[in-house]
């Protein structure tokens, strides 16, 4: 590795130490999320004003991440373009129950994993939308992961 980004990387490491971060911090991995737990919305519409989310698996010993994610109707989707390799996706094939933060605002869910078409279509046309013509090359979909969150 080169020393730049060696420096980079403690600085960061460093400043989300002093910060204090329990959730993931740009890149990194966190704990536990903080915010204030709310019921499970019946429409995510207003979660297209946020492009990034964050999600808490592991509830043993929380692992969070920021993550891309669309609301459509009562349902909401993530998807891993790493498929099952992404430590999260691990994680939820041990335990689904997750949180996710919007904001400040968590939601307790399920991870359901999704092979549906109707799914797929659905959370594709709504990340196009929300992530500026977002269209993942035939490689990374097939090896990708869909979820569905939904309620306890």
């Amino acid at each position: 590795m080169n020393k730049p980004f060696i420096s980079v990387f403690v600085l960061v490491v460093g400043l989300a130490s002093v910060i204090g971060c329990s959730g993931p911090f740009i890149m990194l991995p966190g704990g536990a999320l903080e915010g204030s737990v709310q019921p499970v919305p019946t429409d995510w519409s207003f979660s297209d004003a946020t492009e990034n989310v964050q999600l808490e698996t592991r509830p043993s010993d929380p692992y969070s991440v920021n993550i891309w994610g669309v609301g459509v109707g009562d349902r909401f989707f993530i998807a891993s373009g790493r498929g099952a390799e992404a430590a999260w996706s691990q994680h939820i094939a041990e335990d689904p129950n997750v949180r996710l933060r919007i904001e400040t605002a968590i939601y307790e869910l399920r991870a359901v994993p999704t092979q549906d078409p109707a799914d797929r279509d659905v959370f594709l046309a709504a990340a196009k939308k929300k992530y500026d013509d977002f269209e993942p090359s035939e490689e990374d979909a097939s090896k990708a992961v869909l979820y569905r969150l939904e309620a306890r």
